[in-house]
């Protein structure tokens, strides 16, 4: 890969079975030239710099879609050198657990945090009630409605799993504190 005469990108050689490049990656290519036409006739160290810095990185880019080593002579300094493809092979994965489960700590905090809420949704909704009278089920069925779409998301994050279960459990207690409430 070298800049050639009016501001084009010469790629060099292409090879049988080499594959066609992706329209964004011949579009940023073209934007070098031009980038480095305008460099070569005023830039200064910063514009040199970012020039060669891009032109490093559109050579590893056409590197690994060709999926060889390239050549990528610098505009600036006129030095060749071989950029060579990235190695391709499997990701490594990550076991999915990598720490046993928390039960004791997860639980307790579960434990307080649905205590927590079930006060607090019983308080408010016994004001409620006092205020408005029945208008306490829509508002109370409201905020678990609100609250289920984040109790859910938050079901398979490591810490904050916990939380959500206390919630939902201080939620349904709550609920059948109140409905209680309402029978005696």
């Amino acid at each position: 890969m070298r800049l050639g005469s009016g501001g084009r990108v010469l790629l060099g050689e292409r090879r049988v079975g080499d594959p066609p490049l992706p329209t964004e990656l011949e579009d940023a290519l073209r934007e070098w030239a031009a980038f480095a036409v305008t460099v070569s006739g005023a830039g200064g160290p910063a514009e040199r710099d970012m020039l060669q810095r891009r032109g490093r990185q559109l050579a590893a880019r056409l590197a690994d879609a060709l999926g060889r080593t390239v050549t990528y002579t610098d505009p600036v300094s006129g030095r060749v050198e071989a950029v060579p493809a990235p190695t391709t092979g499997p990701i490594p994965r990550q076991p999915d657990d990598v720490e046993p489960t928390p039960w004791a700590t997860g639980l307790t905090v579960s434990a307080f945090t649905a205590v927590v809420v079930a006060i607090g949704d019983v308080a408010l909704s016994r004001a409620f009630a006092e205020a408005f009278g029945l208008l306490w089920v829509p508002a109370n069925i409201l905020v678990a409605l609100g609250l289920a779409p984040s109790l859910h998301l938050l079901r398979r994050t490591p810490f904050w799993r916990w939380p959500a279960l206390g919630a939902a459990a201080g939620l349904a207690a709550a609920w059948v504190v109140l409905l209680l409430g309402q029978l005696g």
